[in-house]
């Protein structure tokens, strides 16, 4: 798989190529050499100082994003929104790798709070930011604190998670969403929910002075990606209010472990024959939601499966908290 640096390296031989070319028909024509050849070095210089650095900073990097807008447009943008910026990617970088952990596990995983994605370049002008997962090992060579209990597992959940985002952004567009490729990438529907939300988070409101967010990962050198807007974040949140392509319809049993309570989401796990189960419940049950965290409940709707037909994203109608006197929802519309 070729580099983005290697990506930027073809475009300098094809330079110069070209300068060698036009060096040669100036000499035949009595042209003055350097002449001819200064347009050309002009675009090597241009590659090398931007390209270059930019091809590098996404091959050291498990996501590379770039905001847009006069917030960030100048050399000095403000630590107040340079702060929110950081603070927004880490949390949803960490939401989607524990829902992705959680998801995938049939036990209740700790989220060791140490590992934390950690900051691998910045570059002036628009703000673009990379961020690399590092292995414990590596964390401890660096002379930090020992990760206790963090398995391979988790690791590369958080590695999944960061890249996923760059890939679930490249098929939502300002007016549509490309809903057979984001299925045909994420065939697990309730991971494909989670990616979405975090994607919907990210997108920029345009409140903050931020016009666009373009997310790049390292599998696809040279690809220029599509920013998400605030006229895609709304698309994407019209595909949110109602994810799930409906296989079946049933009741299941599991502990709360995780809740959003902004985007009306919460996950059980310990579900029989399952595992764990994302769901997703209406507006006029926010209040008994805020109650439910780390308590059994019963949830009953249509669900989407995967290709094991194990329900996996379900659009919740009722539920039960089962470990108090029963408080019984009806959330049909």
């Amino acid at each position: 798989m070729n580099t983005w640096v290697e990506a930027v390296e073809a475009k300098a031989r094809i330079i110069h190529e070209q300068l060698s070319v036009a060096r040669t028909i100036a000499e035949s024509n009595g042209i003055s050499a350097d002449e001819i050849a200064e347009p050309y070095l002009n675009l090597l210089r241009s590659l090398y100082r931007d390209e270059f650095a930019f091809a590098q900073l996404i091959d050291n990097s498990d996501l590379v994003t770039r905001f847009i807008g006069p917030a960030v447009s100048g050399v000095d943008p403000t630590v107040t929104i340079v702060t929110s910026l950081f603070n927004s990617l880490r949390s949803q970088i960490r939401g989607v790798a524990k829902s992705i952990v959680g998801l995938s596990s049939e036990t209740n995983v700790k989220w060791p709070s140490e590992l934390d994605p950690h900051l691998s370049g910045l570059t002036q002008g628009s703000l673009v930011v990379g961020i690399s997962i590092r292995p414990p090992r590596e964390i401890k060579e660096r002379g930090q604190q020992q990760i206790p209990g963090v398995s391979q597992e988790i690791l590369e959940s958080v590695r999944g998670a960061v890249r996923n985002i760059a890939t679930v952004a490249r098929h939502i567009h300002e007016e549509r969403i490309d809903d057979s490729a984001i299925q045909s990438e994420f065939p697990d529907p309730a991971v494909r929910d989670t990616v979405m939300v975090a994607a919907s988070k990210l997108a920029p409101s345009g409140r903050r002075g931020i016009e666009g967010v373009t997310f790049y990962g390292p599998e696809e050198a040279g690809v220029e990606a599509t920013p998400l807007t605030a006229r895609s974040r709304r698309t994407l949140n019209q595909a949110l209010a109602r994810p799930v392509r409906i296989a079946g319809e049933g009741s299941f049993e599991g502990v709360v472990r995780a809740i959003d309570l902004d985007t009306r989401r919460f996950e059980i796990r310990e579900v029989s024959d399952i595992g764990a189960i994302r769901c997703i419940y209406e507006l006029n049950q926010q209040e008994l939601a805020k109650n439910v965290l780390d308590r059994r409940i019963r949830v009953a709707g249509s669900y989407e499966t995967m290709e094991n037909q194990k329900p996996r994203l379900i659009a919740v109608t009722s539920i039960d908290v089962i470990e108090c006197p029963a408080q019984q929802a009806d959330l049909t519309l």
